[in-house]
């Protein structure tokens, strides 16, 4: 295995691999180093003849908070000019990225526990089976101020489009009964037992034949992508960056460099707390 510094590649057992977050002091926040690891992983994965199922989950306190905002995870460079075209450019590979996920010729699942928040849910959204502990949170608070999610997370085509709205609207985020009740994940269990049961899962898909789950996976991908998803996001991309365009958007930028990011961003979610 590769000497990954943001991530854990491993082989759990036969035919089972999993990738594990592992910035769990930032909540595995997506930075570009973590992109790419994550990325160059999944590869190996899906190229390796004795892998059959893949298994993402994060360290620590929370599958992942999204995009490292910090670290600036790609949509302008430290000390680049922002362009609408560099823009577009980034907000392409954004898309085109979680595709190369959704593309994967074997399964993945997704181990969601606490936190999945904005970018995180393009990750479990392009995964093929999403298990959640009961206490996750699925949300996009960043579309409040920062922008809409390139993919779209897949949520309208999982969930409708009049849930999709409902939540994209206010930024509020779901809890795992209400992901599983709009088809965002597969199943919930106790925190204590979300581990053991995906294990337990993949392991059923492992006794499938690798030649038989790329089948079952090409047939169910292709349905949707019939459909023109792929198209639907990539508009996805091309309104991010309107949006970012926004009077709004420059508005809240100005006041992130006055106050900071973390001030910038407590004063965005101060008035949709729930009293």
């Amino acid at each position: 295995m590769a000497d990954y510094q943001t991530i854990i590649y491993e082989k759990v057992e036969d035919k089972i691999f999993r990738i594990t977050l592992n910035r769990p002091e930032k909540i595995n926040a997506l930075s570009p180093q973590l992109l790419a690891e994550f990325e160059d992983a999944t590869q190996a994965f899906d190229n390796d003849p004795e892998a059959s199922v893949l298994i993402i989950r994060g360290a620590g306190r929370g599958f992942c908070a999204g995009y490292d905002l910090a670290s600036d995870y790609g949509n302008a460079g430290a000390g680049r000019r922002y362009t609408v075209s560099r823009d577009f450019i980034d907000c392409l590979r954004v898309t085109q990225r979680w595709q190369r996920l959704w593309s994967l010729s074997k399964p993945t699942i997704a181990q969601v526990h606490g936190y999945c928040l904005a970018g995180a849910n393009e990750l479990v959204g392009h995964c093929d089976v999403v298990f959640a502990s009961e206490d996750a949170t699925f949300g996009h608070p960043a579309g409040r101020q920062l922008g809409v999610l390139p993919t779209m997370a897949l949520w309208p085509v999982l969930m409708g489009p009049r849930k999709a709205k409902e939540y994209f609207f206010t930024g509020d985020s779901m809890t795992a009964q209400e992901a599983l009740e709009w088809h965002l994940v597969n199943r919930v269990y106790p925190r204590e037992k979300l581990e053991e049961e995906t294990l337990a899962y993949a392991r059923r898909v492992a006794l499938v034949s690798p030649e038989l789950l790329v089948l079952h996976k090409a047939a169910v991908n292709r349905y949707l992508e019939v459909t023109g998803f792929r198209a639907a996001q990539q508009s996805g991309g091309d309104i991010d960056v309107i949006f970012h365009n926004t009077e709004a958007v420059k508005a809240w930028v100005r006041n992130q460099r006055k106050m900071g990011l973390k001030g910038a961003l407590a004063e965005r979610d101060r008035a949709f707390k729930k009293k």
